[in-house]
């Protein structure tokens, strides 16, 4: 290598022995220079430095008009093979306009119109530890450059204005959207039919609903069929039990503890006997009752008489006003809904 550059040496100093100089000029193929270098050849030409665009936006300080040639096109902003060349502030390129590259490395700037980034299975990482996208994984790390999952996020987060569900977590931190309520959830609504995985409650087989709700509905126990819950009153208890009738019986225990007062009539004639051993029993013309004793004569005044047991008797009274057996209510004023149960979609 030594031997190459000694041998390059004398020949560069061997072309100038021989270039026709003089005290402004200098000629290269040339007798006659029109300029403070002129280079003539109708079969050569100049050969300017050649390197990466990476290589030249490399060079330390470049000094204003320096020129190079790009052989790649990866610089952040030498982005295209060819002629370019250092206007004291920034690389630019020979050839169409004169303004240099804007991008996102050197200038803010505003969309025009919707653009797409190629990636070529190429990751793009905002430092090592910020922002990561990796286009084969179809993965993003944030505070991390190794994400494991679709969106990996090394630090606490916010989820805001959720519409509707919630947000479950697992043990490990990963993150998912659960139902909108709980399967088995049931609500009243003014509306008639299924919507958005409710399902009306009205006596239907279960195997008619969809596959997702059949598994939803054996998962809170539910078979067979759904409750018809048309004309019954809700209330709480064991799920789904029915009971109840719409009818009502009143029995005489069931009727009200009532006190009737009122004056039999006397215009009803009827007798009561009366047997006592040794005695008979009349009445005067004054009503005053005589006991009279047989064969002794008559005695007047008062005595106790004990009435046998057989004797015993009831009277019995209509009352003539009351019910006509017209029935009645048991339902209070109410507003009908249907009723449905969340079983998913």
């Amino acid at each position: 290598m030594l031997h190459k550059t000694t041998i390059k040496i004398i020949s560069i100093l061997n072309l100038l022995f021989f270039l026709p100089i003089d005290a402004q000029r200098a000629g290269i193929g040339t007798a006659n220079p029109n300029a403070a270098l002129d280079v003539s050849s109708t079969t050569q030409g100049i050969l300017i430095p050649r390197m990466t665009a990476l290589q030249a936006e490399a060079i330390t300080n470049p000094i204003t008009g320096e020129l190079v040639y790009a052989i790649t096109n990866n610089g952040a902003i030498i982005n295209k093979t060819g002629f370019w060349y250092y206007d004291n502030t920034v690389w630019r390129p020979f050839g169409g306009s004169s303004q240099p590259i804007i991008n996102i490395y050197n200038s803010n700037g505003t969309l025009t119109s919707n653009r797409t980034v190629t990636m070529n299975g190429r990751n793009l990482s905002f430092d090592t530890d910020k922002l990561s996208i990796h286009s084969v994984e179809r993965k993003i790390g944030i505070g991390n450059n190794i994400p494991s999952y679709t969106v990996d996020v090394n630090g606490n987060i916010r989820v805001r204005n959720l519409t509707g569900g919630n947000v479950k977590a697992l043990s490990d931190g990963t993150l998912s959207i659960g139902p909108k309520v709980a399967y088995g959830t049931v609500k009243e609504s003014l509306r008639s039919d299924d919507h958005n995985g409710w399902y009306k409650l009205n006596g239907r087989a279960i195997s008619t609903l969809p596959a997702i709700a059949q598994s939803n509905a054996s998962a809170i126990g539910l078979s067979g069929t759904l409750v018809n819950t048309n004309g019954r009153l809700m209330k709480q208890g064991v799920p789904f039990t029915t009971g109840g009738s719409d009818t009502t019986t009143l029995i005489r225990a069931n009727l009200p503890n009532v006190n009737l007062t009122g004056v039999t009539s006397t215009a009803a004639a009827h007798t009561h006997s009366l047997t006592a051993g040794g005695y008979n029993f009349a009445q005067n013309a004054a009503g005053n009752a005589y006991v009279f004793r047989a064969g002794r004569g008559t005695v007047s005044g008062t005595t106790a008489i004990t009435l046998p047991a057989s004797g015993a008797h009831s009277h019995v009274g209509t009352v003539n006003t009351g019910g006509s057996g017209t029935p009645f209510a048991i339902v209070p004023k109410n507003i009908s809904y249907s009723y449905f149960i969340y079983l998913g979609q």
